[in-house]
């Protein structure tokens, strides 16, 4: 651990960050958004910082003012912040836990589907010896397969880690989420089209 870089930024950031969140004061912060050209200012009041592996980021749970509702911030998209003077109160009812319940990993977004997805046998046992969603459910059927049940948010990377499984699971429903797994696998194709031999 010793030898990693420090982003002394991310660092700074994330500290300031858990100073306002544990003295329940506003930060005023600029945000930079995946998909904006530019970053934006606003003020928001920390619920929750979330570590999360898969993505090497931390996230934070927060009251946005200006969208006027809780929204997740990636800390490493903060180019600055500063706390503010004014102090607020986290809502009674807000659970973390509850919040990202449906979530597969950070995102929380859209509506929570019934998903269903069929592995081949030979994946049945690392299914039934992983708890990968809270909500999962699996019935093993007669052919050694195994059938998985979650509710969960249809977002980017839940359809990624199907896709992280290639050939070896087969998306039962939604019909939008097999549909959104075929065009991408399609599109791959398309990517690799007369630059490898197929055997």
């Amino acid at each position: 651990m010793q030898t990693l870089p420090v982003y002394y930024d991310n660092l700074r950031i994330l500290t300031n960050l858990a100073a306002a969140w544990v003295s329940r004061h506003c930060v005023r912060i600029t945000y930079r958004a995946l998909d904006a050209d530019k970053a934006n200012e606003r003020i928001v009041d920390p619920y929750f910082i979330e570590p999360a592996a898969a993505g090497h980021s931390s996230y934070v749970v927060a009251y946005c003012h200006r969208a006027r509702e809780v929204r997740t911030f990636k800390v490493e998209r903060i180019e600055d912040i500063q706390e503010t003077s004014e102090t607020y109160v986290i809502p009674p009812d807000f659970d973390a836990n509850t919040y990202f319940k449906p979530a597969w990993g950070i995102t929380v977004e859209g509506e929570v589907a019934t998903v269903r997805l069929k592995f081949v046998h030979e994946l049945a046992r690392l299914m039934e010896e992983t708890v990968w969603h809270p909500s999962q459910i699996l019935e093993k059927q007669s052919d050694g397969s195994v059938i998985m049940t979650l509710k969960v948010f249809d977002t980017r990377e839940f359809c990624s880690w199907i896709l992280g499984w290639g050939e070896k699971v087969e998306v039962l429903e939604p019909d939008s989420l097999k549909r959104a797994v075929a065009e991408t696998a399609v599109a791959m194709l398309g990517v690799y089209a007369g630059k490898v031999k197929m055997l």
